[in-house]
């Protein structure tokens, strides 16, 4: 017995022991878990699993929701977010017995932070308890929202950028020291799509981007391809940087593409690790610039090619159009420069080029004075700055006289007259010979009333020196006979006057035949040498082979005999005459009034005063004399140009003050007639 007794005992002795050490190692797991629980630097919180009371709370969560708070003795009245325990919480904890959530929670500070709360279930003697772990992570959740924010915004504007947006990645990044071309070939073997937007997979023919991320630079271009390879050179040798590059991708088949394209290499310790791309598809403005440089060339062309002169003339700074017309039209030849004009324009002012009149001033061109002119510019501005059909006077480099029909308007801007577009047509030429019509109708009127009053005059002298000689011969009155002699000589001065109307109007009878003019001066040279004073020398320069031509010998004399006496009187100190005659054969006539043909010349030039530019062109006008009163009738040159009219010659004249006068008369050429063909 004693010894059943003492094995019990030393039994229970060891259960003892066992207990004790339970009890020791939960008190050291209790002094443990006070430890972790109470000097943790992380909030804690004990909560009854029922009711949702606060049992617990560490310095850690006192510091962080206050003691305001916690002695409220319920968990929700730190919730921020309106939940309910039993409704919202319970069920979440009946079903998870460890997890995390975030909560937006009230804190000591008066702030709303966003709480990641790790709860765990434990049985503390039989009562259920929810142990927290609060972490305050608003910085990291806003931070996190801000990034997603960024990032939805960097996707929102890559994929909705009107323009093609793509990332290239390296299986394995090159090494930006080797050569350039070796770079290149390794790019077309490495690199492949990243990342891309639609805008891209449109332009490469893709429905979504799928279909190209992954793929490498070589499947979408061919590595030799020309074009590829010489953007990838410049953007090694820009730094792996490039911009505005245009690349024309082609696609068989369809139209050409282009695109404006621009790059960023991403680059890190001497290595290439990708690009960044984006490009522009600029193929319909490639197109209207196309478009356009080919309408402005065929623009270019029809002005420069146009037979009429084409201009725009730019104001220095612009002209108020509230001006009055009077100060518009000063401040037009004073700001207003030629900007730009055609071949015809330039011609017209007789200079080569259109460059070389480019940058002058309005007032070298238009003649500021002329009051033509004047009325142009204020009819342009009072119309609403157009005018169309007016004539003005300008002056051409060579210092000569131009009138052009112009037609114009004016481009306002904002109240200002900044330019003006107009075409022009010479009509220098078509006014000169509208007036030389006139001046034919004029004096082919005063020939048929001068040939008219020369016939009756010649009935009415033949009678009066008929009876004038009839009385000589029967007065022996010395003073009557000199009475008489008055009237004759009278009458022949009158004769001669007659001739020379006659001549003018063409209506002499005249007896032209074939004749060599060489053989009629050299005839000639007596009379015409009695007109002359000794001051005067008489040169003749006689071409040998002279063609005949068809002309009466007397008109001849009349002619050359008008024109010494002309010279004569151009040479009043004396001074040298001289008389031409050649063969001439005009190709391409220098001037309107003759024809192209073969023709002997006649020049009489003398060495004289020259002839008053007012005076030319009257100079052919009968009656027209610059002579004193009594000294000249202003018949001589209308007969010269009558007789050689009616010889079917024709005149012309050039002249320089103080140097002399030289008249040219061309007498047609007498054909010799064709011998007949033998017969057989």
């Amino acid at each position: 017995m004693h010894e059943v007794l003492i094995a019990q005992l030393q039994a229970e002795n060891e259960k003892l022991k066992r207990r004790v050490a339970e009890l020791d190692h939960a008190v050291e797991l209790h002094e443990w878990g006070t430890q972790l629980f109470h000097e943790s630097d992380i909030p804690q919180l004990l909560l009854d699993f029922e009711t949702g009371a606060i049992l617990a709370a560490n310095a850690a969560a006192q510091a962080f929701y206050g003691d305001a708070l916690l002695g409220r003795g319920d968990i929700m009245c730190v919730c921020a977010e309106g939940l309910d325990w039993t409704r919202d919480i319970q069920p979440i904890l009946a079903q998870n017995r460890y997890g995390k959530k975030l909560a937006h929670q009230h804190t000591a500070l008066g702030e709303i932070r966003i709480v990641e709360t790790h709860f765990t279930q434990i049985d503390i003697r039989g009562r259920a308890v929810v142990h927290l772990l609060c972490f305050d992570v608003t910085d990291r959740v806003r931070a996190q929202e801000e990034l997603e924010t960024s990032y939805n915004r960097y996707q929102a504007f890559i994929q909705l950028s009107s323009e093609g947006i793509w990332r290239n990645a390296m299986t394995e990044p090159i090494p930006i020291q080797l050569p350039i071309e070796e770079q290149i070939d390794l790019i077309f073997e490495r690199s492949y799509l990243a990342e891309c937007n639609m805008v891209y997979c449109r332009v490469w023919g893709a429905r979504q981007q799928g279909e190209l991320l992954g793929t490498f630079e070589r499947e979408r271009v061919a590595p030799d391809d020309p074009n590829h390879r010489e953007m990838m050179r410049q953007v090694i040798l820009n730094g792996y940087r490039l911009n505005n590059w245009l690349l024309t991708r082609r696609i068989p088949g369809e139209e050409d593409l282009y695109l404006l394209c621009s790059f960023q290499g991403i680059v890190s310790d001497g290595l290439l690790w990708g690009t960044w791309g984006v490009f522009r598809d600029v193929t319909e403005l490639i197109r209207t610039q196309r478009a356009l440089q080919e309408s402005e060339e065929r623009y270019r062309h029809f002005v420069q090619y146009a037979n009429e002169g084409i201009w725009r003339f730019d104001a220095r700074e612009p002209i108020d159009t509230q001006l009055p017309v009077e100060e518009q039209i000063r401040l037009i030849f004073e700001r207003t420069y030629l900007a730009e004009c055609n071949h015809a324009f330039a011609r017209m002012y007789a200079v080569e080029s259109p460059e070389s009149l480019i940058g002058v001033s309005l007032a070298k061109l238009v003649i500021r004075s002329d009051p033509h002119n004047q009325a142009m510019l204020k009819t342009f501005i009072e119309n609403g700055y157009r005018v169309e059909g007016f004539v003005s006077h300008e002056r051409a480099a060579d210092g000569s006289e131009r009138y052009f029909l112009n037609s114009f308007f004016g481009v306002v801007e904002d109240g200002k007259l900044v330019r003006a577009w107009g075409v022009q047509t010479d009509i220098t030429e078509l006014r000169r010979l509208q007036q030389e019509l006139d001046r034919a109708y004029r004096l082919e009127s005063i020939g048929r009333l001068a040939g008219g009053i020369a016939h009756d005059f010649n009935n009415v002298l033949t009678a009066v020196i008929g009876y004038a000689e009839l009385a000589r011969g029967r007065v022996q009155d010395e003073t009557i006979l000199h009475y008489l002699d008055g009237i004759l000589k009278a009458a022949e001065r009158a004769a001669d006057l007659n001739k020379q109307l006659l001549a003018y109007a063409r209506r002499q009878v005249i007896q032209p035949a074939p004749m060599d003019l060489g053989e009629w001066l050299q005839g000639a040279l007596d009379i015409l040498r009695r007109v002359l004073p000794e001051s005067v020398r008489l040169r003749t320069e006689i071409k040998p082979n002279l063609w005949q031509v068809n002309a009466d010998s007397n008109l001849l004399l009349q002619i050359v005999l008008n024109l010494v006496v002309n010279a004569r009187d151009a040479m009043p100190n004396g001074g040298a005459l001289t008389i031409r005659l050649r063969n001439k054969t005009l190709r391409r006539a220098h001037t309107p009034n003759v024809p192209n043909g073969r023709y002997v010349l006649l020049e009489v030039e003398d060495t004289g005063t020259g002839i008053p530019l007012e005076v030319l062109p009257h100079i052919f006008e009968p009656f027209y004399t610059t002579k004193p009163f009594g000294q000249g009738t202003g018949m001589g040159l209308a007969a010269v140009q009558g007789a050689v009219q009616q010889l079917g010659g024709y005149i012309e004249v050039r002249t320089e003050m103080g140097k002399g006068t030289c008249f040219s008369i061309y007498f047609p050429r007498l054909e010799p007639p064709k011998s007949p063909k033998p017969t057989r």
